[in-house]
């Protein structure tokens, strides 16, 4: 349809309606190929909505599988719903396990094998041995003390054990 066929429109949807095309509308028919195919359309539409009259006016009813249908379709969609938070959460799970994954490996630098040189190993082991020479103060008179007095079920006195061959 035409912008100059605009004007025709309603006319168009009143001649679909009642059958009957007024005098102008006839001869614009003639001329406008899109005009003359709307109206057939639109007629064609109206006799698709006559056909339909009779049903909706007798008060047609769906079939008697219809309801046990619409409630097998409800338990199916509810069925899904159960099953669709599990499916969440394992994808929820994976992600997690993924993401942690691949920040341990970017984060985690990969170790080269090194092998230290004889001489700083040497340097290494001498300065774990080496001491501070205020170590001296820090060790106190009562250690050698310690070191000496008995433990439990022994003698202050240190007496030599008998022996056979002495007698």
């Amino acid at each position: 349809m035409k912008n100059e066929c605009a004007k025709w429109r309603d006319q168009l949807l009143e001649a679909a309606l009642t059958r009957t095309a007024a005098g102008g509308l006839e001869e614009h028919l003639l001329v406008c190929a899109s005009c003359a195919e709307e109206l057939a359309a639109l007629r064609a539409r109206r006799e698709r909505l006559d056909a339909l009259l009779p049903l909706v006016a007798a008060g047609a009813e769906p079939p008697p599988e219809f309801r046990a249908q619409v409630l097998a379709a409800a338990e199916a969609a509810n069925e899904a719903e159960v099953a669709r938070p599990w499916r969440v959460w394992a994808l929820a799970g994976a992600t997690v396990v993924t993401v942690v994954t691949l920040l341990i490996v970017l984060a985690v630098p990969q170790s080269e094998i090194r092998i230290v040189p004889a001489s700083d190993l040497a340097a290494a082991e001498k300065l774990a041995q080496w001491r501070a020479p205020s170590d001296v103060f820090l060790e106190t008179p009562g250690r050698e003390i310690l070191q000496t007095t008995p433990r439990l079920g022994e003698s202050y006195l240190r007496v030599p054990k008998k022996t056979d061959q002495e007698d």
